[in-house]
């Protein structure tokens, strides 16, 4: 039998908005189903990869080694293609090995191919911080109290934490089991504080990103999660500008 060749047309149809190197912990459950939700429709689409990890416990010495598993992670992801962005998705890995080195790995990974824009959690959250115009947070983590305390540290003296919790639970293929009841008794204790105008849920492994217009609502605070602002930074980068409704005031917003 001979085989026919035929022609075919080429058109990117599902990323046409943006191509988005997601780069997750190993032991990551949370951040692809809250990005499904949040970048549906949007035409721009993430390819993920995962960084192998020394341990599930989420101590500084196993956060600063995933340092050396960046560029593998990266190159992983379409190689050879540009990609819009790039970012690495855990909050207290980017603040431990450091936002510039981080995006330096990333960028340099491949000297052959394109990577216009880097960014992560902890970037994106000082980012949102800067366009809402705020200087005061409230933190609830699931962290150690160490880690919990190096991520208030970094974030002055730009922004003051005026009120902190921790969940004290630094496994981390515990952490997406911490229920959304407990994220959000957490969110609406710390919403009594009078002097806490705006809370920012730290992690990437939590899930909440769906309980927050509803949050808001209840406690009349302004609601930041690492996701969010993430996927915010991720779409600002990426120059996608229109609103998406159903995931706090932040990304209602044009960017």
């Amino acid at each position: 039998m001979k085989i026919k060749v035929i022609n075919s047309e080429l058109k990117n149809t599902i990323s046409h908005n943006g191509k988005v190197g997601l780069i997750l912990l190993a032991t990551d459950q949370i951040t692809l189903y809250e990005f499904d939700a949040i970048l549906k429709d949007t035409g721009v689409l993430c390819f993920p990869s995962r960084v192998m990890m020394d341990s599930v416990e989420l101590t500084p010495e196993v956060l600063m080694a995933i340092k050396n598993e960046l560029a593998t992670a990266t190159n992983t992801i379409l190689p050879g293609l540009t990609l819009d962005v790039a970012a690495l998705s855990c909050t207290s890995a980017s603040m431990t090995i450091g936002e510039d080195e981080v995006a330096r790995i990333i960028k340099q990974s491949d000297p052959k191919r394109e990577i216009k824009e880097v960014t992560n959690p902890y970037s994106a959250i000082k980012n949102a911080c800067v366009f809402l115009d705020i200087d005061e947070l409230g933190i609830i983590t699931p962290y150690s109290i160490e880690v919990t305390q190096g991520i208030i540290d970094g974030m002055e003296p730009d922004i003051k934490t005026m009120s902190a919790f921790t969940f004290n639970n630094p496994n981390d293929n515990l952490v997406p089991s911490i229920t959304p009841e407990s994220i959000k008794d957490a969110v609406i204790q710390m919403a009594k504080d009078e002097k806490v105008k705006t809370i920012f849920v730290s992690c990437t492994n939590l899930n909440i990103c769906r309980y927050i217009d509803e949050l808001e609502k209840v406690t009349g605070k302004r609601i930041l999660t690492s996701n969010q602002v993430m996927a915010w930074d991720i779409l600002r980068l990426a120059k996608y500008k229109e609103p998406i409704k159903g995931f706090g005031q932040l990304l209602e917003k044009e960017r």
